[in-house]
């Protein structure tokens, strides 16, 4: 029944993410997440929430950094950066963190995680958290392909997160991933640096 539970929660906040304001989701994304924990009977480790695979995940967001720097030098790859975001900086370390990473890591590769991994094992917690990982990300205008790309994202991010025994591995790549890429097609598309104002991530 917490399964259940929790799975409802999250539809009901992607509900929020999609029809809610922009601006007040850095805050809503992790109280939303700090009560998933709080209804899920897990423990703070089950839940991943320790300091367990840091390592993994600085060595990943390295490796996207490095992907990232050479994509924006390489006209093939160049143009694949087409997205211009308002307010680049604002955009990558406030709210893609706080309105997306949180929210989505604490609920897929946390409680989600946690709650099939004590019921069937890593394999199968990895496996489902990653269908509805790419399932989240439907939605008006955002075609399949997007479902298949987050799903494949989700295996990764689960693997890490077996694999380093807790949540920075897999936040600190899906960050990477999200925030080093607004900057990326920031620098591409050659949008001023400005902080002022809300913008909400996504990914």
């Amino acid at each position: 029944m917490t399964l259940v539970t929790v799975v409802l929660m999250i539809a009901a906040v992607r509900v929020w993410t999609r029809a809610g304001p922009a601006r007040v989701q850095p805050i809503t994304g992790p109280l939303a997440a700090a009560l998933l924990v709080a209804v899920s009977g897990l423990t703070r480790g089950e839940c991943g929430l320790t300091t367990a695979g840091l390592r993994y995940g600085l060595a990943g967001a390295a490796v996207i950094a490095l992907g990232y720097a050479v994509a924006v030098r390489v006209p093939a790859t160049r143009r694949l950066f087409r997205t211009a975001y308002p307010r680049p900086w604002r955009t990558a370390l406030f709210a893609v963190p706080l309105a997306t990473v949180v929210f989505e890591e604490v609920a897929f590769r946390g409680v989600l995680w946690g709650l099939i991994d004590r019921e069937r094992g890593p394999a199968w917690a990895t496996g489902v958290t990653a269908v509805l990982f790419g399932l989240w990300h439907l939605g008006p205008g955002r075609p399949w392909t997007d479902a298949v790309v987050t799903g494949v994202a989700g295996v990764v991010l689960g693997v890490l997160r077996d694999a380093g025994g807790g949540l920075p591995a897999p936040a600190l790549v899906h960050w990477a991933a999200d925030g080093l890429g607004v900057l990326a097609a920031a620098r591409v598309t050659g949008t001023p640096d400005q902080w002022a104002g809300p913008q909400s991530g996504d990914g």
